[in-house]
């Protein structure tokens, strides 16, 4: 296209956002299930126990997500740029 190079937008920062709010589901799903049948937890050690793993849930999933966005971020680059070089070459 005239020499003007299409800008593409990361994909890090999606997968990082997609990445924590997966750990925090997670961490919901796995703190607030049940430990032992027949016996009640009360709702406000669950609540504690919810809001200090979210601290750790958290950052934990921005760092896979983060990693895992380069990953597929510099994947697409690499086959975006083949693509453009054998484009250049039939022309």
């Amino acid at each position: 296209m005239d020499g003007v190079e299409q800008r593409h937008p990361s994909l890090v920062k999606k997968f990082a956002i997609s990445g924590m709010i997966l750990a925090e589901v997670y961490m919901v799903f796995t703190v607030a299930s049940p430990r032992l049948k027949g016996i009640d937890i009360p709702g406000t050690a669950i609540a504690l126990r919810i809001a200090a793993m979210a601290l750790l849930f958290g950052p934990f999933g921005l760092a896979i997500g983060t990693g895992i966005g380069l990953l597929a971020d510099g994947l697409l680059r690499t086959l975006q740029k083949g693509r453009t070089e054998n484009e250049k070459k039939e022309i």
